[in-house]
């Protein structure tokens, strides 16, 4: 099977904070009005489409060429050159179409508000749904096509660049439905948007979020984009006001959030169905050729090692002097003296020391491209969605969205996103577009390896023992954040799949109470949930990313071991890791891996993240506690 916009690059992102401060003071860090955001801190759009006129161009010509594609359903089989026709104008409308909805959908996230960037997006998913239901009968053809047939075809040179797609095809012809079933199922994408977009509307546009007393007894806006600048506070009175004030904020629409969650989760029990899957896990993990065994083993791989996060809980309780916990005690630095602020371009500058240092001259000339060429969007302002991600276009570049708030998290999100987008650069600079877009399950490899690595370069870098406790205590945060907490996502996602799979209704109060259980068995006896915090899981967007978070996990262990090749000083490391960017999707995801050196059947690649975790509180309650 494969979806149309599948080579839409997108990696989501909501990363814990890891540390928390303010930035140094003649630097801006939320912006009323867009416009007011400085001009090369704002990505440039133009490099898709130089003008609004350009892009409705460009979508009245995408428009104009989908009854093309239709007109050559049933002539897959007929011939080589047939097939060769229908293949090539297949991608070449795809790939004009991703420009399109790329444009509409990045300028939407820059203000959810914005009436025009609102009707394009609308414009771009309309489109994109008439193309996937044009394209529809591609599919079912090519599973028909006798093997000996086929055999044919792939030893054509024109169609043999395709052998890794169409082995894609043929592996799941299984669970390829007949051309009336796959027309329905691609007219109904539309539909199957609908939850998230409204979601993306109530959270980002249509919420008034309140306003909090912070550290200065300012008023201070209480936006998601903001939350872990929040939590980070020092003043435990003013994390807690912002949690509460955000997390009540979601409690107070959860009903609304229940149901455009409960309609996302039925789209994705109906598709499984349809595709004759047992679930939709199964269903997700096929698309990906992942073996189950290794969502499996993270899941019991944490449950075993439970009691480290337990005692993680208590030292952060001591250290802070705390009678309680919850979960606005979790990001704040237990060793505030020893962090550091930073401006953007205080973060960039030391950022690209390191990719030059240790990542190489082609990674570090491919991110002073991105700088130059204003591929990057910094600051948060109103309107704007929350969070960090990488995205673009095959035929322009990637471009990178922060919502930059001074912090030393702040700069490892910087690294982690360009990871993402120099995976993207070096893809489609060596593959073609139809090999260029690599696998969810590789997706957060680059970012993670690249994050891991600045880690340690940072750690080598001070000798000062406050500082070194505060990257300590950042990293700890960043294992939590990007492996512990995507599969506590995970479970959650899971149990609330499973519940819709068995016919039971998905509720604010249901939701609400696996929420609450998992948080509690994660962090213990000695954390408290608050009544607000039931309503955590609104607060995710990646929910409405069928079965996402878990890569997340996967990818961290994956980019650690590959770090570990880096540290070890195996001189294969960097043409390695570089080697399997530039593959993009032309393999198989545990392929890739294994070009990186990591084969992620070996459960202890898994473990390795959680006895790195227990060593590293050890050493943290060693200096903090006992000496």
């Amino acid at each position: 099977m494969s979806h149309l916009f599948k080579n839409l690059r997108v990696a989501l992102l909501l990363l814990p904070a890891l540390a928390a401060g303010l930035a140094a003071a003649e630097e801006k860090l939320f912006y009323e009005s867009r416009a007011e955001v400085p001009l090369e801190y704002r990505w440039d759009l133009e490099a898709i489409f130089p003008t609004a006129e350009a892009w409705e161009a460009a979508y009245a010509a995408v428009d104009a060429r989908i009854p093309e594609l239709a007109a050559l359903k049933g002539t897959l089989g007929g011939s080589a050159d047939s097939f060769v026709a229908a293949v090539e104008l297949r991608y070449a409308i795809t790939r004009a179409a991703e420009d399109v909805y790329v444009y509409a959908a990045q300028w939407q996230n820059t203000d959810t508000r914005d009436a025009a960037a609102n009707a394009a997006l609308g414009k771009a998913r309309s489109l994109a749904a008439r193309l996937e239901e044009a394209a529809s009968y591609f599919e079912p053809e090519v599973v028909q096509i006798p093997d000996e047939v086929m055999a044919r075809y792939l030893a054509d040179p024109r169609i043999a660049p395709y052998a890794h797609v169409l082995d894609n095809v043929l592996r799941t012809k299984a669970h390829t439905r007949s051309q009336e079933v796959e027309e329905v199922l691609a007219g109904a994408s539309l539909l199957q948007g609908a939850p998230q977009q409204t979601y993306g509307f109530l959270a980002n546009a249509d919420i008034d979020w309140p306003s909090i007393t912070d550290e200065k007894g300012e008023q201070a806006k209480a936006v998601p984009g903001l939350y872990y600048t929040f939590l980070g506070s020092q003043d435990r009175r003013v994390r807690k006001d912002a949690a509460l004030a955000i997390y009540g904020t979601y409690d107070a629409y959860g009903n609304t959030f229940a149901g455009t969650y409960a309609g996302s989760v039925a789209k994705d029990t109906w598709i499984a169905h349809t595709r004759r899957y047992p679930n939709t896990l199964d269903m997700v993990l096929d698309e990906s050729n992942v073996p189950a065994p290794v969502v499996e083993t993270l899941v019991s791989t944490v449950h075993d090692n439970l009691d480290a996060v337990h005692d993680y809980v208590a030292l952060r309780k001591q250290v802070l002097g705390l009678e309680d916990f919850h979960i606005y005690d979790l990001y704040v630095s237990l060793v505030p003296e020893g962090e550091a602020t930073y401006t953007f371009d205080e973060g960039w500058a030391l950022a690209t020391q390191f990719w030059t240092e240790v990542l190489g001259e082609e990674y570090a000339a491919a991110a002073a491209r991105a700088r130059s060429e204003r591929w990057i969007d910094v600051y948060p302002s109103t309107g704007k969605q929350g969070g960090a991600y990488s995205w673009g276009t095959y035929n322009t570049h990637p471009y990178l969205f922060l919502n930059w708030g001074g912090t030393m998290e702040d700069v490892f999100t910087l690294v982690h996103e360009m990871g993402h987008s120099i995976h993207s650069y070096l893809a489609a600079a060596n593959q073609p577009y139809h090999d260029a877009d690599y696998s969810l399950f590789v997706a957060e490899v680059a970012s993670v390896g690249a994050e891991s690595l600045f880690f340690e370069w940072m750690l080598d870098r001070t000798e000062d023992p406050k500082q070194r406790l505060a990257l300590l205590n950042l990293r700890l945060n960043s294992i939590i954040g990007t492996f512990l907490r995507q599969i506590f996502f995970h479970e959650f996602e899971h149990a609330a799949h499973l519940a819709a799979e068995a016919g039971e209704p998905l509720t604010k109060e249901s939701l609400g109470a696996i929420w609450g259980d998992l948080w509690l068995a994660y962090y213990g006896d000695g954390a408290t949930l608050d009544p607000e915090f039931a309503s955590g899981w609104a607060r995710i967007p990646h929910f409405y990313r069928t079965y996402y978070v878990w890569v997340y996990a996967t990818s961290f262990a994956a980019g650690e071991a590959i770090a570990n090749r880096f540290k070890a000083g195996d001189p294969s490391a960097v043409e390695d890791y570089l080697a399997t960017l530039k593959l993009g999707g032309s393999v198989y995801p545990m392929d890739a891996l294994k070009r990186a050196g990591v084969d992620m059947n070996d459960p202890q690649v898994i473990r390795a993240v959680m006895d790195s975790f227990r060593k590293i509180v050890a050493e943290m309650e060693k200096i903090l506690i006992e000496e």
